[in-house]
């Protein structure tokens, strides 16, 4: 709603210029879900930086909190807890139009009406799950930045998976698996404070449904830099399990020169 970059951007295709576009064009449930840049939404999980910045986005998977944006949300947190997260979006979508040099047109609302519910929200014929399957994750995404890059006893940052089930609600409680391939046994470890090093951790997810790894540190390196991917793995059901991949980058020893 009046956050539209271009003409014909909106739902209905017929915004006449920036800026004045009807409704979202995009819907994601909440903290890492975005599927570029520009589509975090915000209001109800992240720091307090990346509330401050609805729809800065630099790239998937690190945007704050859903799409689209209902009239009534409200930062949790940051500088403007308790104010309006369109506002604070329409301001910065004006700046960046004013420094592309870009006309723009006025907002036809402040937000997505609030009983306008994403298709994940819903409770209806084809949006229910199945009975029995409103606990089972069906899908994990990453809630971290991918490829990080760390030198050998360097701590990467937190690997954090969410777990949705069918109608896209995060689920707490959920044990997810993060698993190091045996092949790159000698390039990462896990380790808690105190403990032995791990190839593999399984963590519970909180009540926002996200789920932490052990830290995760970079081992052994060789003459090259070495790209390994990570696999997060939820419990398996009849239908089989959700997983998803983190990918990290342990740097070759002649970088740390």
């Amino acid at each position: 709603m009046g956050l539209n970059a271009c003409a014909g951007q909106d739902v209905g295709g017929k915004a006449t210029m920036a800026g004045t576009g009807q409704c979202a064009t995009v819907q994601h449930v909440c903290h890492g879900e975005g599927a570029c840049r520009g589509q975090g939404g915000c209001g109800y999980a992240g720091d307090d930086f990346e509330q401050f910045h609805p729809g800065e986005q630099s790239c998937r998977y690190n945007g704050s909190c859903a799409s689209p944006i209902n009239e009534s949300r409200v930062f949790s947190a940051g500088p403007l807890k308790g104010r309006s997260v369109w506002q604070q979006a329409r301001r910065l979508f004006e700046a960046r139009m004013y420094a592309a040099g870009k006309a723009f047109g006025p907002s036809p609302g402040q937000g997505v009406p609030d009983d306008r519910f994403p298709d994940y929200d819903r409770l209806e014929p084809g949006h229910t799950p199945v009975p029995g399957s409103s606990d089972e994750a069906t899908a994990l995404f990453r809630a971290s930045a991918d490829n990080p890059r760390r030198h050998e006893g360097k701590a990467f940052p937190d690997l954090q998976a969410i777990a949705r089930n069918g109608i896209g609600r995060h689920l707490p409680n959920v044990s997810i698996t993060f698993t190091i391939p045996p092949s790159a046994s000698s390039l990462l470890y896990f380790q808690r404070d105190g403990e032995a090093k791990t190839s593999s951790c399984t963590v519970a997810t909180g009540a926002t449904g996200v789920a932490t790894a052990l830290p995760l540190y970079a081992g052994h390196t060789s003459p090259n830099d070495q790209w390994v991917t990570v696999t997060a793995t939820g419990p398996v059901y009849a239908n089989g399990s959700a997983t998803c991949e983190f990918h990290v980058t342990v740097l070759a020893p002649e970088e740390q020169q």
